[in-house]
């Protein structure tokens, strides 16, 4: 059993519960709300507090999971640092797995999907030298009926890995699977780094000499998509992982892609995403789409922030953009859909001449 870590704030150390296990507890116990909150000896709002998610003290904590008779760490929620995720299910005995938790690489995060989510670092219980990329999707609060309409969609990068197929510049999927009890769904891949191109960026622009190479990986992964009758996206820094091995590109999170051959759609209501082509949020998506977002990450990776559209030339001109290319991706960025480039193979083309020209 994980101990509780503690997260601390100008107000001190805090922890968060998750108020769907608390009332769980307090359903199989009996109890009533009020009779609960009695017998804790807390303030009314402190208790309210719990119920809602809020964050609250390790002594409160302590006597609610108490009165439940459960220990703290059976009510964490997903975003407190001492969360841990149930099982995956795997083979006739439940809870069996051949994957375990070896860190948390984050505390937790909405994704994209609106789900809340955390990334963990993945050791293959019989196989020591593997590794991988876990991201476990919390269903806290869903009803049947909703808990399978996104396993449906979260089965969604599995379904475009396994179309790609092996390849350098997009993630290789594991495993796709449900944990124990249905508290949530697992997605495991090979692991290629902790770091994605949005932590690189936090600290500026990416390298002007390795700028080719990363715009080059990045293309041919969505290439390979394009290819498999997939269109991303979602395609964002935050979803290109940076491999630690070779710092190649690789694309991963692919659980909002849009399959091209009459597969039913995920839902386009996502959070707002500077990268996201405007278009997507009405429902459709190309490749131009994906175009879009290209666009986008180039300006990001060349000036370590997205720039007013007007600022676009000077910066790719700074970096050493070759002015055919330049041209190229801020026409990626036009917001309507017709005034972009139809296909990656001209801009491919472009930063291959861009390759060979800086390695002679």
């Amino acid at each position: 059993m994980a101990t509780v870590q503690k997260q601390t704030t100008d107000d001190g150390p805090f922890v968060y519960l998750d108020p769907f296990l608390i009332r769980r507890r307090q359903l199989n116990l009996g109890l009533s709300q009020t009779q609960l909150v009695g017998a804790m000896q807390v303030s009314p709002n402190t208790a309210k507090g719990a119920f809602r998610g809020n964050a609250i003290h390790p002594g409160t904590a302590h006597r609610l999971a108490k009165h439940l008779k459960c220990n703290v760490t059976d009510l964490l929620a997903p975003r407190d640092p001492g969360y841990v995720a149930p099982a995956i299910v795997n083979g006739p005995m439940a809870g069996a797995t051949e994957w375990e938790t070896q860190e948390c690489l984050e505390p937790g995060r909405v994704a994209s999907n609106g789900l809340h989510c955390f990334v963990c670092r993945m050791q293959h219980r019989y196989t020591v030298s593997r590794q991988g990329r876990g991201k476990f999707y919390h269903f806290a609060l869903m009803s049947p009926k909703v808990r399978s309409e996104i396993q449906d969609k979260l089965s969604r990068h599995a379904e475009v890995c396994a179309r790609v197929g092996l390849h350098p510049y997009v993630a290789h999927n594991l495993t796709s699977t449900p944990a124990v009890g249905d508290a949530g769904w697992w997605v495991i891949d090979d692991w290629v780094g902790e770091k994605t191109l949005a932590d690189h960026l936090e600290s500026g622009a990416w390298p002007a000499a390795d700028l080719c190479r990363l715009l080059l990986d990045v293309a041919a992964g969505l290439q390979a998509l394009h290819t498999a009758d997939v269109v991303f996206r979602e395609l964002a820094p935050a979803r290109v992982l940076i491999s630690d091995h070779d710092a190649r590109a690789v694309l991963t999170d692919f659980e909002l892609a849009k399959l091209l051959d009459g597969s039913p759609s995920v839902s386009s209501e996502w959070p707002e995403d500077p990268y996201r082509a405007p278009e997507i949020d009405g429902g459709s998506a190309t490749v131009q789409a994906d175009l879009y977002s290209f666009g986008k990450l180039a300006v990001a990776t060349a000036a370590g922030e997205l720039v007013e559209h007007d600022a676009v030339p000077d910066v790719f001109s700074r970096v050493g953009i070759p002015k055919r290319l330049a041209k190229l991706l801020i026409d990626c960025t036009e917001p309507v859909p017709v005034r972009r480039p139809a296909e990656l193979a001209p801009l491919l083309k472009e930063l291959a001449v861009w390759q060979k020209k800086a390695t002679r």
